[in-house]
């Protein structure tokens, strides 16, 4: 959220509809929901209110909002909420088909209750951080976004506008399809203070990522980087992730009309020696490791690609060690062979959750991932060390060269 200047407070202009809602003419619900928004874009300095196409709920699992989150939820859906625009809701705390042996399920019935509640208002029971597959957003389109690998997305390539929202505001959006006009969702706000060109033949994307993220403090423009859409995703989430970036212009993806470069713009470059303690240093033979792939989580081409690669080398893990992928709970039944086939190599699948909003049953020394994001939260929250490589190469720790 954005730093309030000291001693500024603004009274938001509403609309007759708008004062209307938040009189309580249509319900608590609507009215407690605006509530919540004009208080944060007062705060802010955000003179009005806009209309949104389409909000992505975080803050759902479990082990994150515990039994005063369900009350509120459960108090919305009492007061009558409903979406009021397109929503999709940010992965839970558990494998919702129950396969992982990796994930820890203890919370299952407080989740399944929550998830049933939202479902009931009528969001849509993706469970996922990768909203943008299920419904494209648009260049200048206005949206209510929680996740911040998928505000991140939407700006930077799609050219959207959307602030990094914490759950109970994009809930609120949800339940009024406004939020406040300020920050990404004004033009003024998107400019280019830092040019970027990315030297390293090492394009190591996730530890890019969180490169950017721990030194670039002002909106940048990338360049020298290519126009893979995995590559990119990894990037992306990585410098939200570690910088707390909302938009990061990308040369010859992010659409021209969605930002502004300022007349007076930084250089920096990036070289493989400035990746390197990003990336981090392999683990031994004798360290317990957990291999993960899909943070964010697998998109269909990238999850048969990577069928594909396990299923070329036949075999199953090595002792201590296990590799965990995720993926969105909307895919379940489109993905059930592979994951029945990919349980048998010893892999484990995990539905509409991740480890990083979820319990793990076991303890590890090392993550070994392809995700710049992963290893910034892994390390924090389960206290392992990481070493970011290609998906490959995670892949021959995992299962041997």
């Amino acid at each position: 959220m954005d730093q309030v200047p000291e001693g500024t407070y603004t009274i938001m202009f509403l609309t007759r509809e708008q004062e209307k809602i938040l009189a309580g003419e249509y319900g608590w619900a609507r009215s407690k929901a605006l509530e919540v928004i004009v208080k944060v874009g007062e705060a802010l300095g955000a003179e009005r209110l806009i209309e949104v196409e389409h909000a992505h709920v975080s803050g759902i699992s479990y082990t994150n909002i515990g039994d005063a989150g369900l009350e509120l939820v459960q108090d919305f859906y009492r007061g009558r909420a409903y979406a009021r625009v397109y929503t999709t809701l940010n992965p839970g705390c558990v494998d919702l088909l129950s396969y992982s042996q990796i994930v820890d399920n203890r919370y299952r019935d407080k989740q399944l209750i929550l998830n049933r509640y939202l479902e009931a208002m009528g969001f849509r029971p993706t469970y996922t951080c990768i909203p943008y597959l299920h419904r494209k957003p648009g260049p200048g389109e206005h949206l209510s976004w929680g996740e911040s690998s998928a505000v991140i997305f939407a700006n930077s390539l799609f050219g959207s506008r959307t602030n990094r929202e914490g759950g109970p505001l994009a809930l609120s959006s949800a339940i009024t399809g406004y939020t406040y006009y300020y920050g990404l969702h004004l033009l003024e706000n998107r400019v280019v203070e830092v040019s970027i060109a990315v030297e390293a033949k090492n394009k190591c994307y996730g530890a890019l990522g969180l490169w950017i993220g721990y030194n670039v403090k002002s909106i940048p423009m990338i360049r020298g980087v290519s126009n893979d859409i995995s590559g990119l995703k990894l990037m992306l989430a990585a410098s939200a992730a570690s910088g707390d970036h909302g938009l990061i212009v990308i040369e010859g993806v992010t659409p021209a009309k969605s930002y502004i470069v300022s007349d007076k713009v930084e250089k920096m470059y990036v070289e493989d020696r400035d990746l390197e303690e990003y990336i981090g240093v392999e683990p031994s033979e004798n360290d317990k490791v957990l291999g993960y792939i899909g943070c964010p989580h697998l998109d269909p081409r990238e999850f048969f690609e990577l069928v594909d690669k396990i299923r070329s080398r036949g075999k199953s893990a090595k002792r201590d060690r296990d590799l965990l992928v995720s993926i969105p709970a909307v895919y379940s039944n489109l993905f059930i062979d592979e994951i029945h086939e990919l349980k048998r190599y010893g892999v484990d699948v995990a539905v509409g959750t991740c480890p990083i909003v979820s319990k793990l049953r076991e303890k590890y020394d090392y993550l070994v991932t392809n995700s710049g994001k992963a290893a910034f939260y892994m390390s924090r929250l389960h206290g392992l060390n990481t070493y970011i490589a290609s998906i490959d190469r995670v892949l021959e720790i995992v299962f041997g060269g």
